[in-house]
């Protein structure tokens, strides 16, 4: 566990990675040509030595065929009647990604058909600079800092309090423009995780 309690999966990625792509049958340079990412560094994100970027595992979980959420370990098993329906806020399942970013798993199941993250943006952090999408719908709540969201070549900067929504196969980027650090509750329909 973390410091604030959060219990951190990165390992799980490079293993998960690892045992997929040993699976499907393929080779690093395979994997590498399918994904545009070169072999050095997915051979990094095996071993661990690298942290990814939200680009490389949505091109990696497609390459694999599995969503992003597979890459998040699954909960751990409970005899409680709060299995399957609270997440204690030191019982996160997160992910940290290279570019400063962190999502924790507000969600206790990608079963259904929402998912909750909280997102927290280092200043400078985000999705990159490249516009994505993905099928769905999504909309994120600012409660520190702010934000700047890029949807079809439309930018917006969202300051604490602030929400907003749209489909999610509307291309779309967003990145914490400083100089604080951003906090950021996201509902995703379907779970994109």
């Amino acid at each position: 566990m973390s410091k604030t309690g959060t219990r951190e999966t990165q390992p799980i990625i490079g293993t998960r990675m690892r045992e997929l792509r040993k699976a499907r049958g393929l080779t690093l340079k395979q994997l590498a040509a399918e994904t545009g990412l070169s072999i050095g560094y997915l051979s990094q994100l095996e071993r661990q030595d690298a942290d990814p970027s939200i680009r490389a595992l949505n091109v990696i979980g497609k390459a694999l065929g599995v969503g992003i959420n597979w890459f998040f370990p699954g909960p751990e098993e409970e005899d409680s009647p709060e299995a399957g329906l609270v997440v204690r806020a030191g019982r996160r399942r997160s992910l940290r990604f290279a570019s400063g970013l962190r999502d924790e798993l507000l969600s206790p199941s990608l079963a259904g058909q929402l998912e909750m993250v909280l997102t927290s943006f280092e200043p400078g952090a985000g999705s990159g600079e490249e516009l994505y999408s993905h099928k769905g719908e999504e909309a994120g709540y600012v409660a520190e800092g702010q934000l700047e969201v890029t949807v079809e070549g439309e930018t917006f900067l969202l300051r604490q309090g602030d929400t907003i929504q749209f489909s999610s196969d509307r291309p779309h980027r967003y990145h914490n423009p400083g100089p604080g650090r951003t906090v950021l509750v996201w509902a995703v329909t379907p779970p994109h995780y």
